[in-house]
């Protein structure tokens, strides 16, 4: 199994990668995220690499891809971290920070929440991470109720959104 991880908030994040390594689930990450996992010499893999693409537009396009959501559909990616970055609505362009990629990987973990774990709070992390220590594998209810949890941080994000294209007008 692997574990795709992209965060903007990399509370915790150290110690959440090193049990997911133990637990043999191999960890791909984005770029910042990948330097952050291996500054503690948990071995990673840039998505770039698992994909053989690079990322692209300064960053702005790193996990749309349809390996990797071809594999969270099947369950070979069983287990995705992702935190987005919070909308700047003092930004030059406010919505040149939108995250697209995130929001898809959180959405694809949603719907398959029956094999896949989607973790969105750095707060959850100390809770999975001691499940998997006792049980070894992460239960359909604590998945779904990370699903939840996902879609509410979601729903949290798009109404920021929506706020910052009213401020358009």
């Amino acid at each position: 199994m692997k574990a795709i991880i992209s965060v903007h908030d990399k509370t915790k994040l150290v110690e959440l990668a090193k049990t997911l390594h133990e637990r043999g689930i191999e960890l791909l990450a984005t770029e910042g995220t990948a330097r952050a996992i291996q500054s503690n010499g948990t071995p990673v893999t840039p998505v770039a690499a698992f994909t053989g693409t690079p990322e692209l537009l300064g960053g702005k396009v790193k996990t749309l891809h349809p390996r990797i959501h071809a594999e969270i559909a099947t369950g070979e990616i069983g287990v995705i971290v992702v935190n987005l970055i919070p909308p700047d609505p003092e930004a030059e362009d406010p919505l040149d920070g939108m995250d697209i990629g995130g929001v898809a990987l959180i959405r694809n973990g949603i719907k398959h929440f029956e094999h896949v774990t989607v973790i969105v709070n750095p707060a959850s992390y100390n809770d999975v991470d001691a499940e998997l220590r006792k049980e070894g594998k992460i239960a359909r209810h604590t998945n779904l109720r990370l699903a939840k949890e996902a879609m509410s941080y979601l729903l949290l994000y798009d109404a920021k959104i929506a706020r910052l294209l009213e401020q358009l007008e």
